[in-house]
């Protein structure tokens, strides 16, 4: 299904609901008791305020704020001595004739919040009573009034001098600033309200100390905030320091503590730790349960989140039924027009669509817009976005009309907000995207796409250089899923219009492998240099663009009121860029997406040449579905478009044919199975042509296609010369002829250790001798390291050989089998969540790191036997025409469709190496010595690299001519 647009349910921004007749009246039981006061009695010093100060003093002042991070759950009663709560006073006659009845639920939560006393320190009664009234229309949703009164408290406290407060006193006036956050929040300004949330953090911290309890909320909510902005990093930082604040003043295991671990939970869910995420939701709810009722609005609040999280792990029946209760409940609290349950129809309805139960889904949409126009208004955040899944809903269903007339006020709404930059106005133009394929106009289908993609692509550009890898993984998540559509699109239009075949052709060229790049290392370089105008130039650019990233997210009106100019920051952060580009060349390439073009890579082709893009993508039929098709995008000098072959039974590739193949290559058996599946269909569109320059996907990174048997026996690499690519663009880089040395580096046959975990390898000593001597007579400086002298630390230290081989046990570890405390000296948590430390080479002492499953080191340890693919790319390779990977299965990774494999022969890459050899399967040593050494030979008399591999694996079909021996090892470019 094509998930719907969810609002995740912060406990910060929920908000029950409002009787205007109810607040009228609450105010002017209020005014009844107030008479007019001027500004300076407002901090007047009589005897009674001093009694009310001695008495509020005696109180426990670290829970002042702890409204705060409830939200919503606001408290500020008066001080009235001898008589009950006004709110109290008012919900006992709230069904007098001339009140409107407020639903059961805001008094039930108001009176539980009303016996916290030591929430009610304010100034005076009067300020009180102001700060009341501000909380109660929070509490029921009077935001409008609310507002005006909390501007005017704003007032108030400018009034005040500060040196004439007691500690309670600014406690107060610090909540009133926190206050209008949350109003902001309500009113969907969400980036507004981080300008106030900053002014209260300096406020607490500069008038109640930095380790003010109350920081905890401000730092919690702010956390929220820049999840909601994908800042992922920033908001778990805060989240840290909330929760060190609390533990700090000794509230660890509160309902405070509980709020800010619900609210990690769904920082773990939006970046798939669906895990973690489940965990700590129920840590909270475990945490919560000695404060709150079973069935309160705060433990409901927790099973929302609850909900949620279950909804995004694809656990839709057990998101289904917390939904269901929750609304239950609501009912039968006469609570069913709150917002809440507005938020907990629309996350109903997108559960029940991934379930494919469509019958309720339009009637939850409608309620829950219902509910946010009553109690916001039609310009609102939630209503807008609930819209816009009632269209994808009608979308869904074939209701084609109703889909385009909804997505056109959607998509207009979003652009007068945010302008044409914003993710959810480019989400509403693509969904108008597929409404225009599925109504047959394919132009306007083909227009609306471009521009999607475009400006996706733009922001990649502008953004990838100044974030980290883990964010662009996350970012990057995002935008693919517009991609893979058009994917679809443009197959399954291709006949009519094969232009949409040289676009798709173009943009898996600019986005191939796009995440694992070169950048990482030239932040490395920069950082670790010794340019100090360099670096400091660097860091005010990636600040630079981290503020236009987050300001892109403003609505004009936003933009406006906080007088915030994004041309001059966008002025300023394209000066940094030329000075950078300026200072480093290499920052200059590395924040580029590709330029090269199909008519690029033609311009490299003969007669006799075919390049060939292999794309797997999920079939989609108005939303995405479980099938998956590979896409063969076949270029030559013979069309001007490029043809295509489709093959339509992806997941059976990926898993059923995958495991024949390698069983059937494992035991040597005869194959006539495979390459019917895996080629036959391309095979017959290569007639004529001889060089196959060739771009895997998917599970064809598990095969050696030039070592698939056809029916007369014949294998595919008789009849053409494959060339492996991980892009076909790398076929108009520059090639450099001959050696760039004559520096050659051997290093393998390592001393593992004396604790037999790791067999020894006395094949690889005979390979390194061969292979080494080889080099030397060709006048090559050759450097050998063996056993004890094949270490971590010596490895590290090599520096842009021409050739480096390497000869010992290889390692991937899928995520599944990732156990324990430690993973070869990595902690799990982080092996698990990056492949790139579960793939790696096995050196001297490396038994040690393997021996306990808490001993070892960490990730940057220089030298514990252990090299992962991670710790690959920092080495000095920039310069390497080869790295040869003569070890068991150095080919494998985890494949990431659309990137390529992360492990070792992908982190060579970025390390610098030209091309890289490396195996698919455990590999027998003798062929490997024979192999190894028939390459070198013919190498070192003058072949191509290449030419000489083929020549090498053909020679070596004479004495084992099973796949197994002779098709185990690839040339990647």
């Amino acid at each position: 299904m094509n998930r719907f647009i969810i609002l995740f349910t912060f406990t910060l921004l929920s908000f029950s609901s409002y009787s205007q007749s109810f607040f009228k009246k609450l105010k002017e039981a209020v005014e009844e008791q107030v008479e007019d006061v001027d500004a300076e009695s407002l901090v007047k010093k009589d005897d009674r305020m001093a009694d009310f100060r001695e008495q509020q003093l005696v109180k426990d002042t670290s829970n002042y704020n702890y409204i705060f991070s409830q939200g919503n759950r606001a408290s500020f009663f008066a001080n009235r001595e001898g008589k009950e709560s006004l709110l109290l006073t008012i919900a006992k006659n709230y069904e007098d004739d001339d009140i409107e009845a407020v639903e059961l639920e805001t008094y039930e939560q108001a009176f539980d919040a009303n016996r916290n006393g030591e929430m009610s320190i304010y100034i005076n009664p009067y300020l009180a009573n102001v700060n009341f009234i501000e909380a109660l229309s929070l509490l029921t949703n009077g935001l409008s009034a609310s507002e005006a009164l909390l501007d005017s408290s704003f007032v108030i406290a400018d009034l005040v001098n500060m040196d004439t407060l007691n500690l309670p006193e600014k406690y107060a006036l610090g909540k009133t600033i926190a206050n209008i956050s949350i109003v902001i929040h309500a009113e969907g300004k969400y980036n507004l309200s981080e300008a106030f949330i900053n002014e209260t953090t300096k406020y607490f911290q500069e008038e109640i100390g930095k380790g003010s309890i109350a920081l905890a909320s401000l730092y919690n909510n702010h956390a929220v905030i820049a999840q909601s902005q994908g800042r992922y990093t920033e908001a778990e930082n805060y989240f840290n320091q909330s929760e060190e604040i609390i533990k700090k003043n000794d509230r660890t295991g509160t309902l405070s503590h509980a709020i800010i671990t619900s609210n990690r939970a769904l920082l773990y869910n939006e970046i798939g730790q669906y895990d973690e995420a489940k965990s700590a939701i129920q840590k909270a709810i475990d945490l919560a349960a000695g404060e709150i009722r079973e069935r309160g609005r705060d433990n409901v609040s927790f099973q929302i989140n609850q909900g949620l999280i279950h909804y995004s792990a694809g656990e839709f029946e057990t998101a289904e039924r917390i939904f269901r209760d929750i609304i239950d409940l609501k009912e039968k609290r006469f609570a069913k027009n709150q917002t809440d349950v507005g938020n907990v129809k629309n996350y109903l309805a997108a559960t029940l669509m991934e379930s494919g139960k469509t019958v309720e889904v339009e009637q939850l949409l409608k309620d829950a817009l219902e509910i946010f126009e009553k109690k916001y208004n039609r310009d609102h955040p939630a209503y807008i976005k609930t819209t816009h899944n009632l269209a994808r809903y009608q979308l869904f269903v074939g209701n084609l009309t109703e889909a385009e007339r909804l997505l056109q006020e959607v998509n207009s709404k979003y652009l007068s907000f945010f302008g044409d930059k914003h993710p959810d106005y480019l989400s509403s133009l693509e969904d108008m995207a597929v409404v225009s394929w599925n109504q047959k106009n394919i132009s306007e289908a083909a227009n609306r796409f471009e521009k999607v993609i475009n400006a996706n692509l733009q922001l990649v550009e502008d953004y990838f250089g100044a974030m980290s890898e883990y964010e662009k993984g996350q970012y990057w998540a995002k935008v693919r899923p517009s991609i893979l559509k058009f994917y679809a699109f443009a197959v399954a239009n291709a006949q009519t219009n094969p232009a949409l075949l040289t676009e798709m052709y173009n943009i898996h060229l600019k986005t191939k492998g796009i995440l694992l790049s070169a950048s990482t290392k030239v932040r490395e370089q920069i950082l670790n240099s010794s340019d100090e105008q360099l670096k400091e130039t660097y860091q005010k650019w990636v600040e630079a663009k981290e503020n236009l990233i987050h300001y892109y997210s403003f609505s004009k009106a936003q933009l406006d009121e906080q007088k915030i100019d994004l041309a001059s920051l966008e002025a300023e952060a394209n000066q940094l860029e030329k000075k950078l580009n300026q200072l480093s060349a290499s920052f200059a390439q590395s924040n580029k997406l590709p330029a090269t073009t199909l008519a690029n890579v033609k311009a490299k082709l003969g007669s006799a040449d075919v390049a060939v893009e292999i794309i797997g993508y999920p079939v989609f039929e108005r939303s995405f579905t479980d099938k998956k098709n590979y896409a063969f995008l076949i270029a030559s000098l013979d069309n001007v478009h490029p043809e295509l072959v489709v093959l339509d039974n992806g997941e059976e590739l990926d898993t059923k044919y995958a495991k024949a193949y390698l069983n059937m290559v494992r035991v040597k058996a005869q194959d006539r199975i495979t390459y019917d599946k895996f080629w036959k269909p391309v095979d017959e569109k290569l007639a004529g042509k001889k060089n196959v320059h060739l771009s895997l996907d998917g599970v064809y990174f598990q095969v050696n296609i030039g070592a698939l048997q056809r029916s007369d026996g014949t294998y595919v690499s008789d009849e053409f010369d494959l060339h492996l690519y991980t892009s076909t663009r790398d076929l108009v880089k520059s090639r450099k002829g001959g050696f760039a040395s004559k520096k050659a580096n051997f290093i393998g046959y390592p001393n593992f250790g004396s604790k037999g975990l790791l067999a020894p390898l006395p094949g690889t000593k005979a390979e390194i001798e061969a292979a080494s001597q080889i080099t030397r007579t060709k006048g090559f400086a050759t450097d050998v390291y063996m056993q004890n002298q094949a270490t971590e630390e010596q490895f590290k230290k090599i520096s842009s050989p021409s050739l480096l081989h390497v000869a010992t046990h290889g390692f991937f570890l899928p995520e599944s089998q990732a156990s324990g405390d430690k993973v070869f000296g990595v902690e799990v948590n982080q092996a698990k969540d990056n492949p790139l430390l579960r793939s790696g080479l096995m050196l001297a002492n490396a038994e040690q790191t393997m021996g306990s499953a808490t001993q070892g080191t960490e990730v940057n340890t220089s030298n514990n036997g252990i090299l992962t693919a991670y710790e690959v790319i920092t080495l000095d390779l920039k310069n390497t025409d080869l790295v040869v990977l003569s070890a068991c299965e150095t080919g494998l990774g985890e494949i990431k469709s659309g990137e390529g494999v992360y492990g070792l022969q992908r982190s060579f890459q970025v390390a610098g190496a030209e091309s890289v050899i490396m195996s698919l399967w455990k590999v027998s040593d003798e062929a490997t010595k024979q192999l190894m050494t028939n390459f070198y030979k013919e190498w070192m008399e003058g072949k191509p690299k290449e030419e000489a591999f083929f020549a090498a694996q053909k020679s070596l079909r004479s004495n084992f001519p099973e796949p197994y021996y002779w098709g185990a090892f690839v040339m990647l470019n």
